[in-house]
């Protein structure tokens, strides 16, 4: 299956410099294929919900406008000020009968 392969090899590239990273990797990696437990036939209705997509897609787009971060005091307040963007721009939309 080409997902181990992917998981293989990026747990190979990181085990050294990410051993808390990769450990919880291997310890929940069984979850994270579970999908191909279901039929063939379900597998298209299987899927990540756009909302998490858009998101994260969103928060990488906002953190990359920082060229790093200070310290983690730096990046925790960045990536806060993100999610208090967040929630404003979902409450301003429930108001308006469009988005801007």
């Amino acid at each position: 299956m080409e997902d181990l392969r992917f998981y293989e090899a990026f747990r190979q590239r990181w085990q050294k410099r990410e051993t808390e990273m990769v450990a919880l990797l291997e310890r929940y990696f069984p979850l994270t294929i579970v999908y191909y437990a279901c039929p063939r036939q379900w597998r298209h209705r299987v899927r990540t919900t756009n909302i998490a997509e858009c998101f994260f897609r969103n928060l990488w787009r906002f953190m990359g406008r920082f060229p790093g971060f200070r310290d983690e005091e730096h990046s925790c307040w960045v990536s806060g000020t993100y999610l208090s963007g967040v929630e404003r721009y979902k409450k301003a939309q429930e108001v308006l009968p469009y988005a801007l």
